[in-house]
């Protein structure tokens, strides 16, 4: 096959040809397939149109070949474009009327027309998850630990059903059942009743700290990550119901605004590649600042395991906080335990270095960001001492470095919040005095409550304002009046994208502290991970071991997402994993019903032939379609199995 572009009414078209001879023996060709304009290259079209042959021949390929991605796609796209159009046909003959299609074509004793495929269930995705499952060790590891091989398969199973496609305990045995995870793991994860499934949950569990423990020396060994930079963050995750059985589960401040339900808070720490090391679950009202104080607990029963490869060098390493958590005791609380930290100081806190910004002259622009707005860095020392209560005297405490940051993205986006909040706020204090004005409200009591909450709604941009109920000489209560304090607002918008980072660490530059901060990112798509395709929220349980096993659960699929995701990124692809699953859903199982003209019906149940983009993905973790299991029953019409 070969391509050739042709000249029509509407411009170029692009066509695959094929030669042949025709009766008399002499040489022809014909159209496979137009494909409009398209954008193929000269040099790729001798490549995708070789590969399409093959396909379509179904030619065995002694050498495999490697292709680009836009050639995978257009591979595929011409395939899959042959088979749906149904007009190509490598034989001489013509295409079959109808009434020669109503009749039993055989080919080899095969009843063509009666060739059927049935009982199709998705494989890609689950096959690319056990994959990840069994490379950390897992089976292995929960069998030391007491499980039974029926057991590890069904927690796989619990595991991989989290990043596929989420479902509930209730849900997760007639999900298996549409899924190729019975042929790939095992027919044993079958079974009655969807409490095994709670149990493997109240297991798992059961066993966190030694799994954990397991995971994170797997993940070294395979990855050889620097350890010495861990990130620690919190989220929450809310109830339907009123999950009365937890104690932990309370009504608190919730970042979905979801104050209606109880929650609990979840604290997790991530190595600098967004790997999970520990994480603990809190009750829903817990402050962020007071969490603090059970992760280092965490974290110093980790060091005393020794597990390998956790800290190389063996200082420990530097913990990464936001402003929510990095108060003054939990500083004091790090260097006390030996951990050296990097924060950002809260956002009021930057008021107290406006002069140190207002110079730009000592600013140094963070370098390779072409595609990225403009960060400006300063590095400056700050000493802390502590007075001496008898004799009064100042004595060096610790010295730490800031880092003063100003951004061009946070400085615009910061302009937008401030412009919008002050829009809204402008908005109600307009409303209200048309409300005072008409005399539907009279009690300036209850007029300087509506003020007084007003100001708590738009904290943000209130303070900006001033706002005063004068006398009036009308028959309403008042005349409502307010006016910007223009001095105190132009002060704070020079300060927008502006952040002060804030580090015991002194032997790096302004532009290394400001790059390993920005590794708190790495938490951030964590808990985005977590509670959008993992399904952390909602939390349907309503005992408090449940609940918790429900997040290990989600968090160890995380830990599988984060292998595949980090196997990818070796070879330098970038796709998200929704990406990925959408490309491998359509790769599937299926059982082939071939009926012969002697009574004798072949049932071939295997995997399909995946596409180029498909097999790509594959190739990548290394696993060979292969060895994924096939089988086939021979059935007489009488109904006896040969």
């Amino acid at each position: 096959m070969y391509f050739r572009q042709k000249k029509s009414n509407s411009g170029k078209v692009l066509q695959l040809l094929e030669s042949y001879r025709n009766e008399e023996g002499q040489p022809r060709h014909r159209v496979v397939l137009s494909i409009g304009d398209a954008d193929i290259t000269k040099e790729d079209r001798a490549i995708i149109a070789k590969a399409v042959e093959r396909k379509l021949y179904g030619y065995v390929e002694l050498i495999e070949h490697t292709y680009s991605k836009p050639i995978q796609d257009w591979i595929d796209l011409i395939v899959r474009k042959v088979d749906t159009q149904g007009r190509w046909h490598p034989s001489n003959t013509l295409q079959q009327t109808d009434d020669d299609a109503a009749k039993n074509t055989v080919i080899d004793g095969v009843l063509v027309n009666k060739i059927e495929h049935c009982n199709t269930t998705e494989l890609g995705p689950e096959l690319i998850g056990f994959h990840a499952w069994e490379q950390l060790g897992m089976p292995q590891a929960l069998k030391k630990l007491g499980f039974s091989d029926v057991q590890s398969q069904r927690a796989a199973v619990s595991v991989i059903n989290r990043f596929v496609d989420p479902v509930s305990e209730h849900m997760l045995d007639k999900w298996t059942r549409q899924t190729s995870l019975p042929e790939i793991i095992s027919n044993a994860v079958l079974g009655k009743g969807h409490d095994r499934f709670y149990r493997i949950s109240d297991k798992l569990f059961d066993n966190k700290d030694a799994i954990e423990s397991h995971i994170r020396k797997a993940q070294g060994k395979l990855f050889n990550l620097d350890r010495t930079i861990l990130l620690y963050d919190l989220t929450n995750t809310h109830f339907e119901g009123e999950c009365k059985s937890n104690p932990k589960a309370v009504r608190g401040k919730n970042k979905q605004k979801r104050n209606d339900c109880p929650q609990v808070t979840v604290g997790m720490v991530f190595d600098k590649s967004g790997f999970e090391l520990t994480h603990q679950v809190f009750e829903g009202n817990k402050s962020d600042s007071k969490s603090l104080v059970d992760i280092v607990s965490a974290l110093e029963n980790i060091l005393k395991k020794n597990d390998p490869q956790f800290l190389e060098p063996p200082a420990k390493p530097v913990v990464i906080v936001d402003a929510g958590i990095a108060s003054k005791g939990n500083l004091a609380l790090l260097r006390k335990n030996g951990y050296s930290y990097l924060v950002n100081d809260s956002r009021t806190g930057r008021a107290n270095y406006c002069d140190y910004f207002s110079d730009e002259h000592e600013f140094e622009t963070i370098q390779d960001r072409d595609d990225k707005s403009k960060v400006r860095v300063r590095l400056l020392e700050e000493k802390t001492y502590k007075i001496n209560n008898e004799t009064k005297e100042e004595k060096l405490d610790y010295i730490e470095h800031l880092v003063l940051c100003k951004s061009d993205g946070r400085q615009v986006k910061e302009k937008t919040i401030v412009s919008n909040a002050e829009s809204k706020f402008l908005d109600s204090l307009n409303k209200l005095h048309g409300q005072i004005e008409k005399g539907k409200l009279k009690d300036k009591t209850k007029i300087q409550r509506r003020i007084g909450k007003l100001q708590a709604k738009h904290s943000r941009v209130q303070r900006f304002y001033e706002v005063e109920l004068r006398k009036s000489s009308g028959k309403s209560a008042g005349n409502l009046v307010w006016h910007r304090k223009d001095d105190k607002f132009f002060e704070a918008q020079s300060l927008f994208g502006c952040y002060v980072l804030r580090t015991d660490q002194l032997d790096f530059t302004a532009d290394d502290l400001w790059r390993i901060y920005i590794t708190l990112t790495k938490a951030e798509n964590g808990f985005r991970m977590l509670k959008s395709q993992l399904g952390l929220r909602p939390n349907r349980h309503q005992i408090e071991d449940r609940v918790d096993g429900h997040i290990f659960i989600t968090v160890l699929a995380y830990q599988l997402l984060c292998y595949i995701t980090k196997i990818m990124e070796g070879h330098g692809d970038n796709r998200s994993w929704e990406t990925i699953r959408r490309v491998l859903r359509t790769h599937c199982y299926a059982t082939v019903v071939l009926p012969t003209n002697k009574g004798v019906i072949h049932r071939i149940r295997k995997p399909g032939r995946p596409e180029e983009c498909q097999l790509a993905i594959y190739d990548m973790f290394g696993i060979n379609l292969k060895k994924l299991p096939k089988s086939k029953n021979v059935v007489e019409q009488s109904g006896t199995v040969l």
